[in-house]
C-alpha cells in the first residue's frame, strides 16, 4: 500500500487500521499512541488515547458507515453501524442524566493518564454508575459534539438502519432533544450548569431576551442597548435548526417542527451583520476558521435535505454558497460533495453510486472536484503526527496577514502540510508548520556508564535512557510541576544529579525518580551552553550550529564548514552536544545521534501519536454514494 494506491484499496486499509487501533466497542478514538500495524489498543485509564472529542468524530463516522452500507449493502457494515449506535448510547447512559451526552469515555477505574495524574486537575472526568460503573467519562459536552451525533444519526437512519436500529435511534434522539428543549436550547451538565459551549441555538421566547443580551455581551462582545429590540439573525441558530428537523423526521413528534417554526418566525427577517461576504482577500483568508465552517456545512446538509419551503431553502443555500466561495479551491472533498449535493437544489443519487447532478452545475465545480479527488488520492497512509516546517520553503507564497501561525497564500496539498490532529476536513489547508519538537537544552552521560543518559528540553521536561537512547522515559513527575532549566551530573556517582529549575535547585540520588530541594551553597556549577561556538568532536573535527540554523562540521578549525544534517526530517538545528558516544543534536524536526556527523539516527525521546482516518472514510463513502467518486478511481 502507498499514498497513491487506488482509493478503494486505501479505504480498506484505513478502515482496518481504524478498527484495530481507534475502536472502543464502536467509539472512535481519534488520537492514540503509535503502535505497530495489527495492534489492538485497549483504551483504558492507563492508555486512554484522546476521547475528548469522541462524540464529534464518532457521529461523523457513523454517517460514513451509513454511506458505505448504502453502496455495498454489506451486512458486516450494518453490524459495525450497530456498534457505533451502542457506543453513542453509552455516551448518554454513562452520564446518568437523561439526554446528556458525554464527550467520550475510557474503560477502567482510577485517574486517567494524561489528565488526572501527577498533580493535574481535570474536574470534568467522572466515574460511570450502575451498569456503566466500569467507564470513566468526560463531561462538558459542547455543541459540536451534540450536532455531529445528530448528523450521524440522520444519515445512518435514512440509508442503513435496520428496524431495530431505527427504534434505538428514535429513542436516543428523543432523549437528546428533550433535554435540549427542556433547558431552553442549552446543554446542562451533571453539575446543573450550562456547559462551556452548550448553547445550541437561541430560544425564541421573548422572556429569554435579557439572558441572551447578557450572554452575547459577555462572550461575544456584542452589546445591544436595553432600549433596542433583541434581533439576532436566524443564522445564529444554525446548529439548532437541523437538530429540530432531524428530531421531527426521526420521531414524528410535532413539537419539534413547531419549535422550528417558532425559531424561524422570530429570527428569519432579522439583519445578519456578521455574515462576511465579498472577494476572498488574503486578509479575509487569514481569519477563516475551518473547524467552524465544517460545523456549518454539517448543519446545512441535513437542514436543506429536510426543509421543503422554497423561501427557506433559498436562504439556506445562500449560506452554502457563501461557504463555497471561500472553500472551493481548497480540495476539501467533504465540503465539495456536500455543495454538489445541495446546490442548486438537493438531489439524491439516481441510485447509490450514480450521480444525479454534475459538477458544472455549481461555480468552479469541475476544478473543485478535480482538487477534491487529488486530496483523496494524496491522503497520507502514515498517520503519525510528524513535524512539518513548510515555512522554510521559498516556493510557497506567505500570507502577510497571518497572526498566530505561518500561513501560505494558497492551499498546500494534503501530503505536504501537517496532519490535522483529529479530522483533516476541519484542518487549515494553509497551515505551514505543525507538530514541531522541543529543543534539547541539556544532555548528560552518567560518569561510569555511557548507556545512561539524561536530557532536558525547552518545555522544561526531564528524560532518561538506560540503553543508549533506544528507549526513553519522562521523569518530570518527580519534580512535581517545576520546569527544569539546566542539569549537572556527579563525576563520581552514577545516579546523582542536580537540576536548576524555575523554583530553585533540586538534587536526585536515584537518577531522577525522586528529588528534594537543595541549598545554593551545595549546588554544582551549571554550564551555560553556546551552540554557535565550535566544539571539538575529535582531533581535526569540530561542530557547531551556525547563524542560519544549520548544524555544520569543520575539518580545518573553522576556516570552512559543511552542512551535517543528512537524513534530518527538517534541516534546522537548535542545539548540539558532544558526548562519549558521538554527537547529539536537536531541532524542530526532532533529536538525532551520530558517531561522526555523517549519518544520523533519530532518538525518539518524546511520546509519538497517530490519528485515525474516519475523515477519509466519511468523505470517500459519501463521494461513492453520490457518484462523485468512481469505484475504481
Amino acid at each position: 500500500m502507498s499514498d497513491t494506491s487506488l482509493l478503494q484499496d486505501k479505504a480498506v486499509h484505513l478502515q482496518r487500521d481504524l478498527l484495530e487501533k481507534h475502536w472502543l466497542d464502536g467509539l472512535y478514538v481519534s488520537i492514540v499512541p503509535v503502535a505497530p500495524p495489527g495492534t489492538r489498543l485497549p483504551h483504558t485509564v492507563n492508555q486512554p488515547g484522546n476521547v475528548i472529542h469522541a462524540g464529534v468524530w464518532t457521529g461523523r463516522y457513523l454517517a460514513g458507515v451509513g454511506y458505505q452500507y448504502a453502496v455495498t449493502r454489506d451486512p458486516a457494515v450494518r453490524r459495525q453501524g450497530g456498534q457505533i449506535l451502542q457506543a453513542l448510547h453509552v455516551l448518554q447512559e454513562a452520564t446518568g442524566k437523561p439526554g446528556l451526552l458525554a464527550r467520550g469515555y475510557v474503560k477502567g477505574h482510577g485517574p486517567v493518564e494524561g489528565w488526572e495524574r501527577n498533580g493535574q486537575d481535570s474536574p470534568k472526568w467522572h466515574q460511570g454508575q450502575g451498569k456503566y460503573a466500569d467507564y470513566r467519562w468526560h463531561g462538558d459536552v459542547s455543541v459540536d459534539n451534540f450536532n455531529a451525533v445528530l448528523y450521524g444519526y440522520a444519515i445512518y437512519y435514512d440509508l442503513a438502519a435496520s428496524a431495530a436500529q431505527r427504534r434505538m435511534i428514535h429513542a436516543d434522539v428523543d432523549r437528546l432533544m428533550t433535554h435540549l428543549l427542556d433547558n431552553h436550547c442549552r446543554i446542562i451538565d451533571v453539575d446543573g450548569a450550562v456547559t462551556l459551549w452548550g448553547h445550541v441555538g437561541i430560544d425564541p421566547d421573548p422572556a429569554r431576551d435579557d439572558y441572551y443580551r447578557e450572554l452575547y455581551a459577555r462572550r461575544f462582545r456584542q452589546v445591544t442597548a436595553t432600549n433596542e429590540p433583541w434581533q439576532p439573525p436566524l443564522r445564529a441558530s444554525l446548529m439548532l435548526l437541523p437538530d429540530l428537523l432531524i428530531a421531527h423526521h426521526i420521531t414524528g413528534e410535532d413539537r419539534y417542527a413547531e419549535f422550528y417554526d417558532r425559531v424561524v418566525a422570530r429570527f428569519k427577517d432579522n439583519p445578519d451583520h456578521r455574515l462576511e461576504t465579498g472577494p476572498l482577500t488574503l486578509e479575509r483568508l487569514a481569519r477563516i476558521n475551518h473547524s467552524s465552517e465544517g460545523q456549518a456545512y454539517e448543519a446545512l446538509f441535513n437542514l436543506i435535505r429536510y426543509e421543503t419551503r422554497p423561501d427557506l431553502l433559498s436562504l439556506y443555500r445562500t449560506w452554502v454558497e457563501n461557504l463555497w466561495d471561500v472553500n472551493w479551491m481548497e480540495g476539501n472533498p467533504l465540503f465539495t460533495w456536500m455543495t454538489l449535493a445541495l446546490v442548486p437544489e438537493y438531489r439524491d443519487p439516481l441510485r447509490p453510486g450514480v450521480a444525479a447532478t454534475t459538477a458544472g452545475r455549481i461555480a468552479h465545480g469541475d476544478e473543485a472536484v478535480r482538487l477534491a479527488l487529488e486530496t483523496l488520492r494524496g491522503y497520507p497512509l502514515d498517520r503519525v503526527l510528524r513535524p512539518v516546517m513548510n515555512s522554510l520553503r521559498v516556493d510557497l507564497e506567505r500570507n502577510p496577514y497571518a497572526r498566530r501561525e505561518a500561513l501560505s497564500a494558497h492551499p498546500i496539498p494534503i501530503g505536504q502540510r501537517p496532519l490535522d490532529n483529529e479530522y483533516a476536513w476541519k484542518g487549515n489547508p494553509y497551515q505551514m508548520d505543525g507538530w514541531l519538537k522541543a529543543t534539547i537544552t541539556g544532555f548528560l552521560t552518567a560518569c561510569d556508564d555511557p548507556l545512561v543518559n539524561w536530557c532536558t528540553d525547552s518545555a522544561g521536561g526531564f528524560y532518561r535512557t538506560l540503553d543508549g537512547g533506544v528507549t526513553w522515559e519522562e521523569l518530570s513527575e518527580g519534580l512535581r510541576g517545576v520546569r527544569v532549566q539546566r542539569i549537572a551530573a556527579s563525576t563520581r556517582r552514577t545516579f546523582v544529579l542536580q537540576a536548576q529549575t524555575d523554583q530553585g535547585t533540586f538534587v536526585t540520588r536515584d537518577g531522577g525518580l525522586s528529588w528534594r530541594p537543595l541549598g545554593t551553597a551545595d549546588a554544582m556549577a551549571f554550564p551555560v551552553a553556546d551552540f554557535h561556538r565550535w566544539q571539538a568532536v575529535s582531533p581535526g573535527l569540530n561542530c557547531r550550529v551556525n547563524e542560519h540554523g544549520q548544524l555544520v562540521l569543520s575539518h580545518d578549525s573553522g576556516k570552512t564548514e559543511q552542512s551535517a544534517m543528512n537524513g534530518w526530517r527538517i534541516p534546522r538545528a537548535s542545539s548540539v552536544f558532544v558526548t562519549a558516544r558521538g554527537l547529539v543534536a536537536s531541532g524542530p524536526g526532532g533529536c538525532y545521534q551520530s558517531r561522526d556527523g555523517a549519518t544520523w539516527t533519530e532518538l525518539r525521546i518524546w511520546p509519538e501519536y497517530e490519528t485515525g482516518a474516519a475523515d477519509f472514510l466519511h468523505a470517500y463513502w459519501m463521494g461513492r454514494y453520490y457518484g462523485f467518486v468512481p469505484k475504481r478511481r
